[in-house]
């Protein structure tokens, strides 16, 4: 297999994600030359190399309507086969990691015959005519694949090569076996290995002790902590001598100048350059170059998080609304779970164990938003503290 296209994902923590996924694909087709389709977001954490040769920009979703955003796909899908008609290249796969009818569209749309993805109870019957080969429901979701890092190398059982049932080998021990799998599930699942980064950065810790704190969380309200509990944790953490960094998107910046404002309310004035407000203010690689130098992340469940996780820093992610075993923190070994806390390697996670969670909505339908508020200034504080002196 020489030549594939993935499709990805909107979301940003979605597409680290799905980075082991890709690592897969590298390791089982040493010489396939790859092509992403993606969003503005998404493609930002891959540059074009030797592996990833041609990086599309998917600005479909931006037009209103079915008729517009379907000509929009459908100019899209010239483009791309322009540049394989130009570069003389024929699509072996093409495999679109969105369960969505305009993705399967576009791979419709392409010059490749084997066209790979989703197919849900309610996508499946429109879906199923434009791909080529569907994973089903119940092998790439819950309650089967309980996270989604294994949900996405679902997409790989119908391109696995004979090496793979030749060389990788079940091991019933694995941190991800699922005894309801199959046995090639299984034997997948142990291929996902680590979150990657895929862009260049140099790897650094400043002498400044810094703690990095994101705000963001795409999704929705349900997902935020609230601010002023993250304003009571940045003014503890820079009277106790750290800086912190305050992270978050264009669309975070009226917040966090909320807090930087609170913050420095309750600081001295000698200490307002301890605290640094980054939002809006840096491309995906300035973010992770700014993250490496960062002793410590606080934020909550975020694409910026699983950056954190991929950098192997030491974290505490805030969990409200979302199944905690869908999107928590990747790693290839085991989750502990202590209490409302859950530590994999050097991340503590904290989820409420509450009769809504998860609610899995977008703003909190019972208006009290506890999952959120009753995770307090002062647990997260002595967390932090017992990480960077790596007691916990």
């Amino acid at each position: 297999m020489r030549y594939i296209l993935i499709k990805l994902p909107n979301w940003l923590g979605d597409t680290m994600m799905l980075t082991p996924t890709i690592a897969c694909i590298r390791r089982f087709f040493p010489q396939a030359k790859i092509i992403l389709v993606g969003n503005a977001l998404s493609v930002s954490l891959f540059n074009t190399n030797k592996t990833f040769i041609k990086i599309f920009t998917d600005k479909s979703k931006q037009k209103k309507g079915i008729i517009n955003r379907s000509k929009e796909t459908t100019k899209l899908a010239g483009e791309i086969n322009s540049y394989l008609e130009e570069h003389n290249i024929t699509l072996d796969c093409a495999i679109t990691t969105q369960n969505n009818f305009f993705s399967a569209f576009l791979l419709s749309k392409i010059a490749v015959k084997k066209r790979i993805g989703y197919g849900d109870k309610n996508a499946f019957g429109m879906r199923k005519f434009l791909l080529t080969h569907i994973v089903k429901y119940t092998s790439g979701r819950p309650p089967l694949c309980t996270h989604q890092v294994l949900s996405y190398i679902h997409l790989l059982l119908p391109i696995l090569p004979h090496s793979f049932f030749k060389d990788c080998k079940l091991d019933s021990k694995s941190v991800h076996y699922n005894p309801l799998a199959s046995r090639v599930q299984n034997m997948l699942y142990s291929e996902a290995k680590d979150l990657q980064l895929y862009i260049p950065f140099t790897e650094k810790k400043s002498k400044k002790k810094i703690i990095a704190i994101s705000t963001s969380a795409s999704y929705g309200d349900s997902k935020m902590w609230l601010i002023s509990h993250f304003i009571e944790v940045i003014v503890d953490f820079i009277h106790k001598g750290y800086n912190v960094r305050i992270y978050g998107a264009k669309d975070d910046i009226e917040r966090n100048a909320q807090i930087e404002k609170s913050v420095k309310e309750a600081l001295k004035e000698s200490d307002y350059e301890r605290l640094e407000n980054l939002s809006g203010k840096t491309s995906i690689q300035e973010l992770i170059q700014s993250l490496s130098e960062c002793r410590l992340y606080i934020g909550n469940d975020s694409g910026t998080t699983h950056i954190a996780r991929a950098l192997n820093l030491p974290s505490i992610i805030i969990f409200g609304p979302m199944p905690f075993s869908w999107c928590s923190p990747w790693s290839v070994l085991e989750t502990e779970k202590r209490g409302e806390y859950y530590i994999t390697e050097n991340t503590i996670s904290i989820q409420k164990d509450l009769s809504c969670v998860p609610c899995k909505q977008k703003t909190c339908p019972l208006k009290h938003h506890d999952c959120m508020r009753l995770i307090t200034p002062q647990e997260v504080l002595e967390l932090g503290y017992k990480l960077l002196e790596s007691s916990f």
